[in-house]
């Protein structure tokens, strides 16, 4: 007894192996396109929580000076994990409540081009005290 293999049980057909093929990578190319879209948005969140990060260490450094800040603009450069932002501190004259206007561009120093974070704040400047005059004996009152 010969075993011949039943040409139905022979396997995959040339044909059938190329359309199996061809369906897959129409499905695999949406899913490398989802792929693709996810690491460019990770780069992107990336970059904003950096400079996110910078914008808090730029606004901390002008919150912790207890004088009034030149009103005007600050420019700066801040390096984090490698990547190096530039940000810009503008500062409003402080009004009579001894309140000044703050607020904190960063971008990426490579285009420089899209603000990657923004920060406003409001800082409490410390108001000169009232001059007192010194009395002397003299100008004291006199004692009954």
């Amino acid at each position: 007894m010969s075993h011949r293999p039943d040409h139905r049980q022979a396997g995959f057909s040339l044909v059938e192996t190329i359309a199996a093929m061809g369906i897959l990578a129409m499905a695999a190319i949406p899913l490398l396109q989802i792929s693709t879209d996810a690491t460019r948005n990770t780069a992107a969140l990336e970059t904003r929580l950096l400079a996110r990060t910078v914008a808090e260490n730029v606004m901390n450094r002008a919150l912790a000076q207890p004088l009034a800040l030149e009103a005007g603009l600050q420019n700066g450069l801040e390096t984090q994990l490698g990547r190096t932002f530039s940000y810009t501190l503008r500062s409003s004259a402080a009004g009579a409540d001894g309140l000044q206007g703050l607020e904190v561009l960063v971008r990426e120093d490579r285009d420089g081009s899209e603000t990657a974070a923004r920060l406003v704040s409001l800082k409490a400047t410390l108001q000169p005290l009232p001059q007192l005059t010194a009395q002397t004996p003299d100008e004291s009152e006199p004692e009954t």
